[in-house]
């Protein structure tokens, strides 16, 4: 998955993921879960940061099951003879509420373990025709954000030093921040006008992302799969 075209790989996994909001069936949902945990393990993806992830996930999934398990179509009804179907509904609406969870979080975590942040800008910018501006936005903002974190871990360290306790969201913490941002960006304007960086002037690209015919066939595949379960399960 890691060598897949970024671009390619977006497609190929946004468009099952809204396909997919549409169907209702627990075993889909899970199926797809395990798949992407199987793709994650087969790329070598950062198992810690899989498994810190997936810890939260797992409960929002229980939290979502409790939810659909006492909240279902029938639960206003009163207790008959029917309530053994009707535990049966309680447990189907829990699952596909529970799974959907881990559904959406594989695939999301398919595709943001698995793909590098700036080769995913280069291949918006060379396959999906992103404009120059949005690419430099967004590149120049991942540069900035390790300063950020070295800026509000020292405001912390200072307030901390005086003996002054803030919340971590405190804006006596975000304020300087905010005026070390604006500057920044500023700056980096200034210096990217002054070496030529220009949104609508023609320019080359120093490192061309070719696509081969597997990036391609991801999306067509992927694609055609959940087009094919979304009009024999969504019925």
């Amino acid at each position: 998955m890691k060598s897949l075209n970024p671009a390619c790989k977006l497609i190929g996994l946004v468009v099952p993921t809204l396909l997919l909001a549409g169907l209702h069936h627990p075993a889909v949902n899970l199926a797809v879960f395990a798949v992407c945990l199987a793709a994650l393990l087969l790329s070598r993806a950062n198992v810690k940061v899989l498994a810190g992830t997936l810890v939260p996930v797992l409960l929002v999934a229980v939290g979502m099951f409790s939810t659909g398990y006492h909240f279902h179509a029938g639960a206003g009804m009163p207790i008959n003879a029917a309530a053994q179907a009707l535990t049966g509904a309680a447990v189907w609406n829990g699952l596909v509420l529970g799974s959907r969870v881990l559904a959406f979080a594989g695939l999301g975590l398919l595709f943001v373990l698995t793909t590098d942040r700036i080769l995913l800008v280069r291949s918006l910018q060379q396959q999906l025709r992103l404009p120059p501006v949005f690419a430099y936005g967004l590149l120049a903002a991942w540069g900035i954000l390790p300063n950020m974190m070295e800026e509000y871990k020292r405001t912390r360290a200072a307030f901390a030093a005086r003996g002054i306790r803030v919340f971590p969201v405190s804006p006596a913490l975000l304020k300087p921040l905010l005026v070390k941002s604006v500057r920044w960006s500023e700056e980096l304007s200034i210096a990217m006008e002054s070496r030529g960086f220009d949104g609508r002037a023609p320019r080359t690209c120093s490192q061309p992302l070719r696509l081969r015919p597997v990036d391609v066939l991801f999306p067509i595949l992927s694609c055609a799969l959940f087009l094919a379960l979304f009009f024999l399960l969504g019925r």
